[in-house]
């Protein structure tokens, strides 16, 4: 094989593997993000993580205080795209932004807010900020979140 084929062969590749790849938005602004995020789901809600499994890229939760689209006590199972996240990789409280199908299985918008309130960081924020900063900003942008919620 000559270069050029070389070349354009490893282009061939690269592009075609592009197409595969997950390209979520950077937000510089977290209220028209979650706006934007509630306004597209279905069912907004936070939901204790009851069962999850990596392999599967599966999960089982159950709704403790909906704001849109569901009733506290349901118990939904759910799968997540692991390239264009979020993962549900935890137990505990987290907020869900998703749709639920006719089968009643819960998918999480893809690139969205779903996430832990553990671990509230998500990494679709065009944050400037040290590791340290970024987490406690994280968390309290989480509880306004919560609140305006629960104000709708």
């Amino acid at each position: 094989m000559n270069t050029r084929t070389c070349i354009l062969t490893g282009l061939m590749f690269l592009i075609g593997f592009g197409l595969f790849a997950c390209s979520c938005p950077v937000y510089k602004n977290l209220e028209i993000f979650q706006f934007a995020e509630f306004e597209q789901s279905e069912c907004v809600f936070i939901g204790e993580v009851l069962e999850f499994n990596p392999k599967e890229k599966s999960y089982r939760i159950k709704v403790v205080d909906s704001f849109k689209g569901t009733e506290n006590g349901l118990i939904y199972e759910g799968t997540y795209d692991q390239q264009c996240g979020p993962t549900i990789n935890g137990f505990g409280k987290w907020i869900f932004y998703g749709h639920a199908d006719s089968n009643g299985l819960l998918r999480v918008n893809e690139c969205g807010l779903t996430r832990s309130f553990e671990n509230p960081v998500h990494d679709f924020l065009n944050f400037e900020k040290f590791d340290s900063e970024i987490k406690k900003q994280a968390q309290k942008d989480l509880v306004l979140e919560i609140e305006k919620l629960r104000g709708k």
